[in-house]
This record gives C-alpha cells, sequence and structure tokens, in this order.
C-alpha cells in the first residue's frame, strides 16, 4: 500500500470510532514510515548542498504533507519528555486512538496556532527561565517541519556548532576548546560571549526573511502569543523556548557567526592563522581565540555585535569578557586554564557546588524514607554529573564528591538513631565491598536473590578522553554514513557501561 493509499483510508475512517483508530496507529510500519522520511531528507540535504532551493521547498512540502511524515512527528512528540504536559486547551495524546486522530489533525489548510502556555523553571543564578508550551497539535505540527528544516540546517550549519545538533554533544565542544588551546603556540587570548535573552529577542522579520520554510506557518508559530495567569500577551519578538522547532531556528540564525569573525580580520587564510581565530558554539554560549586581547577587542568584538543586531539581539555587557587562558574561563560546565604553560580541563568549581547542593537537598529532604528509597533517589544525580564530565580531568572532583556525599550520610543515618552507637550504625547502614567498609549499601537478601543497593560512586567512572566529531560531518549526507554507524556503537557500549546492576 502506497503512502497515498495510507492516507486515504486514514481519512476515510470515521473519528467515533476508537478502536479502529487504535487498530491504524498500532499496525503501523515504524521501519518504513522511518525510512520513507530519512530518505526525503536525504534529497533536502543533497539539495541544500546544490543550491537548488526550488527542489528544496518541492521536498519540504512533500515531506510535510506525507503520511509517514506526519506519523513519526507525532509519535516523537508523544514519546519524549514533555508527552504528558499539556498546552493551553490541556490536552495530551496518550492512547493510540488519540495519537491517530492527532495525526489526522496535521493539515496545513485552515491550521492556526494556539497561544503557549507560560511557566517557569529555575535558573543556577537563582532567577526563572519562561518557557512557552505549545498545544499537542502545534507540537506535532512543529516536529512536522523540524523533520524538513533539520537536514537544512545541518547542511550549513556552522563547523564548530555543536548545541542542539543531530551527533554532537557538550563533550565535542570541549574536545575542539582543547585542540585549539593545548598547543604551546595556541592562542592565549579568549573572547567570552554571551548573548543577552537570547531566545527571547530574535527579530521576526530576520527569521522569516532566512529561515527557508513555509512563511504563513512560521509567522503562525511566532505571532502565537501566550498566556499567563489567564492573561493573553502578543509575541514581538523571539522564539518561544519549549517549542520542539525553536533549537533548529535559533541554531540556523546564529551560524555564520564563524565567518562574522574571520572576516573581521580579513577572508584570507592567512589572515586567520596569523590571529589564530577560532570559534565554538554550544547554542547560544560561544568563544573565540585570538592572538592578543587588542585583537579581540578592537576587530572581533565589533564584528560579533554587529552580527548580533542584525538579528535583533545585543551581548551581555557584564558577562561578556576577554581572558588569559592562564586565569581561566568556564565554558559548559567545565573550566579550561593553562598551568604552567598546560592545558587542563577540570569541573568547574560552579559545577561541583551545584551538585552537592542538590545532594544536600535531596538527603535533608528525605530524612524519613527508607535506605533503599534514598539511593535509589541519589544514584541517577551522582552517575549523571560523573558520566558528563568522564572526558576531562575530573578524579579529584570525584574523590572530592564522593567524600562530601559520605559525611552527608553519615549525618543523615546517625541523625535517625540518636540512642545508637556509631559502630552500630555502620553495621546498619554500610557494607563492605571488597578493600571497602565503609560503602552506603543495603543488605541482600537470598530468599529474593536480591544483591541489595548501593550508592554509586563518582570514583568507578574511568576518566576516557572523547572523540570529537568531524567538523563537517553530517548524517545526511551517505558519504558520513559508515562514519557515524561506528560512533552509534561506540556510544552503546558507553551506555551499556553507565547502567550498573544495583543502581
Amino acid at each position: 500500500m502506497t503512502g497515498i493509499d495510507t492516507e486515504v483510508q486514514a481519512r476515510s475512517i470515521d473519528a467515533g470510532a476508537p478502536a479502529r483508530a487504535e487498530q491504524m496507529w498500532n499496525q503501523a510500519n515504524w521501519q518504513r514510515i522511518e525510512t520513507d522520511v530519512r530518505r526525503l531528507q536525504v534529497r533536502i540535504a543533497k539539495a541544500t548542498r546544490e543550491g537548488r532551493w526550488g527542489k528544496v521547498k518541492a521536498l519540504q512540502h512533500l515531506l510535510t504533507r506525507s503520511h509517514s511524515g506526519k506519523m513519526l512527528a507525532v509519535k516523537r512528540v508523544t514519546e519524549n519528555r514533555g508527552k504528558r504536559t499539556s498546552g493551553v486547551d490541556g490536552k495530551i495524546w496518550t492512547s493510540p486512538a488519540a495519537r491517530w486522530k492527532g495525526m489526522l489533525s496535521l493539515r496545513h489548510r485552515g491550521y492556526r496556532a494556539m497561544p503557549l502556555r507560560r511557566v517557569y523553571i529555575p535558573k543556577s543564578n537563582g532567577k526563572k527561565r519562561p518557557l512557552g508550551i505549545p498545544c499537542m497539535r502545534c507540537r506535532a505540527m512543529q516536529a512536522l517541519w523540524k523533520l524538513a528544516l533539520e537536514p537544512v540546517a545541518e547542511t550549513l550549519a556552522d563547523p564548530n556548532s555543536y548545541g542542539f545538533r543531530l551527533e554532537r554533544s557538550t563533550a565535542d565542544a570541549i574536545e575542539q576548546c582543547f585542540i585549539v588551546l593545548a598547543k604551546s603556540v595556541s592562542p592565549e587570548w579568549v573572547l567570552e560571549g554571551d548573548i543577552r535573552g537570547c531566545f527571547d529577542n530574535f527579530s521576526h522579520a530576520w527569521i522569516l526573511e532566512h529561515i527557508p520554510m513555509d512563511k504563513a506557518i512560521l509567522r503562525r508559530w511566532l505571532q502565537a502569543g501566550y498566556i499567563d495567569e489567564g492573561t493573553l500577551f502578543e509575541s514581538r519578538a523571539g522564539t518561544p523556548q519549549g517549542g520542539i522547532i525553536s533549537p533548529v531556528i535559533a541554531n540556523m540564525a546564529l551560524d555564520g557567526l564563524e565567518a562574522a569573525v574571520y572576516a573581521s580580520v580579513g577572508m584570507t587564510k592567512h589572515a586567520r592563522t596569523k590571529t589564530q581565530l577560532n570559534v565554538v558554539r554550544y547554542a547560544d554560549d560561544f568563544v573565540v581565540t585570538g592572538i592578543s586581547k587588542e585583537v579581540l577587542e578592537s576587530k572581533v568584538l565589533p564584528a560579533v555585535r554587529q552580527f548580533m543586531a542584525a538579528r535583533g539581539l545585543e551581548l551581555s555587557e557584564e558577562k561578556t569578557r576577554i581572558t588569559n587562558i592562564a586565569e581561566g574561563f568556564d565554558f559548559l560546565g567545565q573550566n579550561l586554564r593553562k598551568y604552567a604553560g598546560k592545558l587542563l580541563v577540570k569541573p568547574a568549581t560552579k559545577s561541583v557546588r551545584s551538585l552537592l547542593a542538590k545532594v544536600r537537598e535531596i538527603i535533608k529532604g528525605n530524612a524519613s524514607v527508607t535506605q533503599e528509597a534514598l539511593i535509589q533517589k541519589l544514584n541517577p544525580v551522582i552517575r549523571g554529573w560523573a558520566m558528563y564530565h568522564r572526558h576531562v580531568v575530573a578524579k579529584a572532583s570525584f574523590s572530592l564528591i564522593d567524600s562530601h556525599i559520605w559525611h552527608l550520610l553519615w549525618k543523615w543515618a546517625r541523625r535517625r538513631h540518636p540512642n545508637k552507637g556509631a559502630r552500630w550504625v555502620r553495621r546498619r547502614y554500610f557494607q563492605a565491598d571488597g578493600h571497602r567498609s565503609w560503602d552506603f549499601a543495603t543488605k541482600g537478601s537470598a530468599d529474593s536473590g536480591t544483591s541489595g543497593f548501593r550508592l554509586f560512586r563518582a570514583m568507578t567512572i574511568p576518566i576516557t578522553r572523547h572523540v570529537k566529531s568531524r567538523g563537517l560531518a553530517t548524517p545526511f549526507d551517505p558519504a558520513w554514513a559508515s562514519y557515524f554507524s561506528r560512533r552509534q556503537t561506540a556510544k552503546r557500549s558507553v551506555k551499556l557501561f553507565g547502567a550498573t546492576p544495583w543502581c
């Protein structure tokens, strides 16, 4: 059965027949659906590389109207973290029948975007970050267009852009920083860039002019407005954080920063090499290296400000600074600094303090729970932090964290039994593990065959050097298929290592 035949059959189903709708969703051939979408995405990427924008538009139209594209878009928005978070209409698509009917509702003709539901999440500095939550239909429509826009974004992206991109991560950005700063002849000055309210201030006019997708649909998303405490507000600028397609649009808006930086000292390769300019960007966080403070201050910084101004953005004067590598700087939770000419990348002090504060909060808020429950709450937090920092010089930080957490847990255990001695508390809450006799763990049960629960220690994570993704590699180019296949195999082995049986 062709995609067109499936679409005709889908539209012929009575909306009042949930059993039939559930059956249609459950019988979907997901392997074929993903293959159909992938084939169109590869064709879009190829047309983009060739500069055939009419072809790109035609293929995007084909993908966003296809049955496979709609099915995959609904699948992604109903299986991600926000699947149970509703928009202003209070609806979520939890059942197979609801997902099928949601897929049928993804029609472009007559589509109107609903206002976003405004929520606030805490930031590390104590302030709150506003998020805009679209309704399920708008979310699925954005996921559908993300499928069509992502091949264009990946093909045109800056080589050293790593945020919100397929097959790239913060570890790639940190490794690129190490590559350009570690040598004895590497640049010694770093411009730390911080964009003030990046997502909230993008110029709608710039986005509508430069983002290659259906302008009518894009305009409806940008101008949908948001509802905060029952009041409707209009949105005059920005791409709402919380929208599925917002990171792709933001990345496309910031792509070209590398070219702007290099153009500030001349377009020739000799000029770039002489001034030792390098750009590393992760979403809206970026650093620029240079041979001297004067080059960064007099040439690069004005060029970056001009680049941002064209997009309705501006740099934060308080957080944008030029630093010598001997003093060090923080980037993506890591601290990069040269000690006597040797570059060391360590977990940032702010990141360590943030983890310990979170651990203290968990322990303090669970004073009366069982030891097993407390371990289950702590292990994902400790393991996640340690796995994030496992590629840098982190053993000393891991040891410090394990020691600090042990003291917190010892106080937690003593406080629960004020009338018991230290030896009794030790036998009750701490078990032997090889040469270690003070592991915070529960005893196993021979009857049930369980081995008990043991607190995860950051020191058990080995330090391994991260292999950076190649700058020009894109997952939508068949020439790189074997390369990404090898990287995926390596990632799977790391995930298996991270899942310990006693967590």
